[in-house]
């Protein structure tokens, strides 16, 4: 699935230039994904121990992304199929009452003995979300490891929402250098299905983004903003042809001008030439791919 959309993304990039526009703004868009959903409290009960005859203690910490939605009300669930394994509020912030509290000290119990591979499911709800997270996790037990200790323990619950159950990650430095361009410092990009931002990418960010869907079939339009020349690009998916580049070389330049000319003087049909969308090659084709360099 995630090979399936990236190529479809990647086609999302590569549009005649009548799905591509280029908007001066003047400021960086504060593009935030709304993490809100409906979903009620869940009514987790602590295990009895005497049904168990080992434990182990995790230290779980909240990603960066969901940190300023924490509060005291959450929960941490740990799970072994269908059975509740532990549960936990968050750990008290010792001396800062006012800091949102992002750790979970969770007393997990099993019958499992050293060395048995055990699938875990990790459930966190967070209230001011209102939103129940998902996180599977495979380990080997071992009653004399405490997870979180030397090692930060930090599941990626956002990869497991209920709001956007699909996720699919896709390479946006490919992405974008298919589109010709060479991101910089302060630029975003941001996915969006209709009005509503689905991910949100920078350079800090690494190669990867992350856009979050409701299902498989989503259409997702992708937005990136040039900070250097205050330009934000809005690609629309619609079709599987090079912006502007004529010749399929990566560089839209005098030489996509000389092979529009070409497929003119030829009177062949080669849709690639066709920039603007209109089924015909002609003049207004090479107008097309000025104003593009002109932007850019």
């Amino acid at each position: 699935m995630k090979k399936i959309f990236q190529l479809f993304l990647l086609a999302a990039l590569s549009l005649p230039a009548s799905a591509y526009t280029v908007t001066p703004v003047t400021e960086a868009p504060d593009w935030q994904m709304d993490w809100t959903f409906n979903q009620s409290r869940p009514d987790w009960q602590a295990p009895s121990a005497t049904d168990y005859s080992n434990f182990t203690v995790m230290f779980i910490k909240l990603e960066a992304t969901l940190q300023p939605y924490a509060s005291k009300d959450d929960l941490m669930a740990i799970f072994v199929g269908d059975e509740l394994r532990g549960v936990a509020s968050p750990a008290y912030v010792v001396g800062n009452e006012d800091t949102a509290p992002n750790t979970f000290v969770l007393k997990a119990f099993s019958n499992e003995g050293n060395g048995d591979v055990v699938d875990l499911t990790l459930k966190y709800y967070n209230a001011q979300l209102k939103q129940i997270f998902t996180c599977t996790k495979t380990i080997t037990y071992d009653m004399e490891e405490v997870f979180g200790i030397e090692e930060d323990f930090i599941p990626e619950f956002t990869l497991g929402s209920a709001k956007y159950p699909v996720v699919n990650t896709v390479d946006m430095m490919s992405i974008l250098a298919g589109a010709a361009i060479t991101p910089a410092e302060g630029d975003i990009v941001g996915a969006f299905v209709g009005d509503e931002c689905r991910g949100v990418w920078t350079m800090a960010d690494g190669q990867y983004l992350n856009i979050y869907l409701r299902d498989a079939e989503e259409t997702v339009t992708l937005k990136y903003y040039d900070s250097t020349r205050g330009r934000l690009h809005t690609f629309e998916a619609d079709d599987n042809i090079p912006i502007c580049d004529a010749n399929g070389d990566g560089v839209v330049d005098v030489a996509d001008i000389s092979q529009i000319i070409s497929v003119m003087a030829d009177g062949t049909d080669d849709r690639h030439s066709d920039m603007n969308g209109d089924g015909v090659v002609d003049v207004a084709d090479i107008s097309t791919v000025i104003d593009y360099m002109a932007a850019q």
